[in-house]
């Protein structure tokens, strides 16, 4: 099987998953080489939200030029369904098909797999069913690509414009009182914090702005 770059492999499934034909992802990102296993290559976030909640998955995917040790690879990309809500096995086969013991193992593991041909085109043979993902995993993952969740209305958007608590960014506050009473001060100081997106931060502001009606 002919070699192929794994940056360029990468760049073939980033560009998959942001497709509309892909899974529509506004953004993929990679790791940065700090994070600690389980390490996919690619992380995305899709909004899967409407007009009554504002719900997201986070995707990920493990990128490998060949098949080779499958069920080891399967294995791995598994295992991070601990952090993400859909994970998928993204494997070079160049005109070769994933075989039919390959899709089992791919079903009992619970991950999707996606098929890159010689033209470094991806399909999609197997969609990733929906995962149960630790929920304090699956933050730590959204913040290591800059991404947090809203507390309000649960949107993940971009957390380094509303570190200076502008509303028109978001904004982050800090659980000093919650910190205290669990012990969870040090030097005076709290690392626990909470994020407002900024459309709950402008409503928020705005509702605080209306006059209060006499009873």
């Amino acid at each position: 099987m002919t070699k192929v770059d794994e940056v360029e492999l990468r760049a073939s499934v980033r560009s998959w998953l942001s497709m509309p034909s892909g899974l529509n992802c506004r953004v993929v990102s990679l790791l940065p080489k700090g994070v600690r296993d389980p390490r996919p290559d690619l992380v995305g976030i899709t909004h899967v939200g409407g007009q009554l909640n504002g719900d997201f998955e986070l995707v990920t995917a493990l990128v490998r030029p060949s098949t080779t040790r499958f069920i080891s690879v399967a294995g791995e990309t598994s295992a991070q369904r601990l952090q993400a809500d859909r994970v998928y096995l993204a494997c070079f086969t160049a005109d070769e098909r994933f075989t039919e013991n390959q899709i089992e193992v791919a079903l009992r593991f619970g991950i999707g797999l996606l098929r890159i041909d010689s033209n470094l085109e991806c399909h999609r043979v197997v969609p990733a069913p929906i995962s149960d993902p630790i929920s304090r995993t699956r933050s730590e993952l959204l913040g290591e690509i800059g991404f947090v969740e809203c507390q309000l209305c649960g949107v993940a958007f971009s957390w380094q414009a509303g570190e200076q608590g502008n509303t028109e960014s978001g904004y982050v506050f800090w659980n000093e009182i919650w910190a205290d009473h669990h012990g969870r001060l040090r030097n005076e100081t709290v690392s626990d914090r909470r994020y407002l997106c900024p459309d709950c931060a402008r409503n928020l502001n705005m509702l605080s702005s209306l006059p209060v009606e006499d009873s």
